[in-house]
């Protein structure tokens, strides 16, 4: 009896040390999934949803090093997780490639932390970033970003000689410009052009300046660098 006593203390201090390494591994998880989140928002091509979709970047890291600590020592519950994963859908498809690239790097990230490769971890994270940050600035020097952006309200506004010109104020803040539809329908006109912006923080401030000029104004907008 007293053997079987040492032996179930023996197997709780083990489990109590798993369980902080787990705890240890998580915090890093979770470190690394906010620092991929900021990396994120600041290379990802993608503005329109940049902020909510990083957002999911710690969680799902630290996820992953739970499941990997929980099932990496049996291999009945590796099986039964694969059951699991099997029967998982997504309700929206991922459309952007760059976005499926980021939470497979989260993934990666929470497997080798889960499996306790904290230095592969860290060395991999810091080659990989650096490839995210040149291929960002080469791809923000040599490519515009378009937009299909549509202004609709009241017709007499739209028109008047007082107010701001849009087109100009398009022309004076974007690389290029195209003016694929003028409609004028019981006072009220849609206005459709598609614009190239040198990148996404400058789509973002031309979004910004033109709800700030146009307050009256209906306007919104569609990537066209994102569409399939």
């Amino acid at each position: 009896m007293l053997a079987g006593f040492e032996e179930w203390l023996g197997g709780l201090g083990a489990n109590t040390t798993l369980a902080i390494t787990c705890a240890i591994n998580t915090i890093i998880g979770g470190i690394i999934g906010l620092y991929l989140r900021e990396l994120y928002r600041r290379c990802g091509s993608v503005f329109s949803n940049r902020d909510r979709f990083g957002n999911l970047f710690p969680l799902l890291t630290t996820i992953t090093v739970v499941i990997i600590f929980a099932v990496k020592s049996s291999l009945a519950l590796s099986l039964g997780l694969v059951g699991a994963l099997s029967i998982v859908r997504f309700r929206t498809a991922i459309r952007n490639p760059k976005e499926l690239t980021y939470l497979f790097l989260c993934i990666a990230v929470g497997v080798a932390l889960g499996a306790e490769l904290r230095l592969l971890t860290f060395l991999s994270l810091l080659v990989i970033s650096m490839f995210i940050v040149a291929q960002s600035v080469r791809t923000n020097r040599s490519s515009p970003h378009n937009l299909l952006v549509t202004v609709s309200g009241e017709a007499g506004r739209f028109f008047d000689l007082e107010d701001p010109d849009i087109v100009e104020l398009l022309k004076a803040q974007t690389r290029a410009l195209t003016v694929q539809r003028l409609d004028l329908e019981d006072g009220q006109v849609q206005f459709r052009v598609t614009v190239a912006t040198k990148d996404a923080g400058e789509a973002k401030s031309l979004l910004t300046e033109l709800r700030k000029k146009f307050p009256s104004f209906d306007i919104s907008y569609v990537n066209l660098d994102n569409m399939l």
